[in-house]
């Protein structure tokens, strides 16, 4: 019975280490930190911790005033105070990105047509009658300044949206990139 008794009693304590170990390494697990985002870095200087994350995570290369993180599908760029003001996400893979995966700004969708984008950022026709309909939000500003991308600029929302086609008068462009800035 002796003999028994120290390799059972040996079994139970490695039992017990691993049933006590066990919870802990659950709330480990829980307590990480959650995945930088491009949203993290907006307004913040290059050196603060969550922008070095979103740079190491994503391993960005430095060119000029821009962080390239090609295969995340975003490019940051930084002012003269190394601040970061814009983030470009690219909606469709390209030769030197690919596309971005995460959630778009304003519930936009990297599929929508110049339309929906116009539907999605627009305003009750009439304020206090919901039922009355939705007018189409148009850009503050627009352009096509490389000839080859119309620009729509929503200063009211921070948001540049860059679309496939330079036609100021095509709904069906699609979206290249949406520029979010700070």
């Amino acid at each position: 019975m002796n003999k028994l008794f120290k390799p059972l009693s040996i079994l139970m304590a490695i039992a017990f280490l691993l049933t006590a170990c066990a919870p802990m390494v659950a709330q480990t697990a829980k307590a990480a930190p959650a995945e930088a985002n491009y949203q993290s870095t907006l307004g913040k200087p290059v050196s603060d911790r969550s922008v070095a994350n979103f740079i190491a995570s994503n391993a960005c290369d430095q060119s000029g005033s821009f962080q390239l993180c090609r295969k995340a599908g975003v490019a940051l760029w930084m002012d003269q105070n190394q601040i970061v003001r814009t983030a470009y996400l690219y909606a469709r893979e390209s030769q030197d990105f690919s596309a971005y995966k995460g959630e778009l700004p304003f519930g936009l969708a990297t599929d929508d047509t110049r339309a929906a984008v116009e539907l999605k950022l627009g305003q009750p026709k009439e304020v206090h009658a919901p039922q009355a309909g939705w007018e189409s939000g148009l850009p503050d500003e627009a352009s096509s300044p490389d000839h080859l991308h119309f620009w729509a600029d929503y200063k009211r929302f921070g948001v540049t949206i860059i679309y496939d086609s330079p036609a100021a008068d095509d709904r069906n462009a699609n979206i290249q990139a949406i520029l979010v800035n700070k």
